[in-house]
């Protein structure tokens, strides 16, 4: 029996979806899909055979957590593999920076002791 059969009945599960258009530009997450991922020119041409060290480092927590909300919200459009990834570029950035601005964009010499730990006895 039928809908138009039987108007004196209720309807019963769910109204029919509603027809619309497809959309013409790909979803806002459609690029995180396999084949879809336009890798950085930057990525490409990173060294995988880097010698990492281990770091621990106290930060402010609301800096790590405005760091870590940006880098869940872009690191596949910037190509970060990892959180270290990113931490690693963001030192590499402020190196560069510095180096640039003190020491006339030279490195400086490569300095493999221990830094002084703890806090600083004046804050400035």
């Amino acid at each position: 029996m039928s809908a138009a059969q039987s108007s004196s009945r209720p309807t019963l599960g769910l109204p029919p979806r509603p027809t619309a258009a497809p959309p013409t530009a790909d979803a806002p997450l459609a690029r995180m899909l396999p084949g879809r991922r336009q890798e950085s020119a930057a990525k490409k041409e990173e060294v995988k055979d880097a010698e990492t060290a281990p770091m621990t480092v106290s930060i402010p927590t609301a800096i790590r957590n405005r760091a870590k909300a940006a880098y869940k919200a872009t690191s596949y459009v910037e190509g970060d593999n990892t959180w270290a990834h990113f931490v690693a570029k963001a030192i590499e950035a402020e190196t560069l920076r510095r180096e640039a601005e003190h020491n006339q964009g030279e490195m400086y010499p490569a300095w493999g002791e221990k830094l002084p730990g703890g806090r600083r006895l004046k804050e400035s």
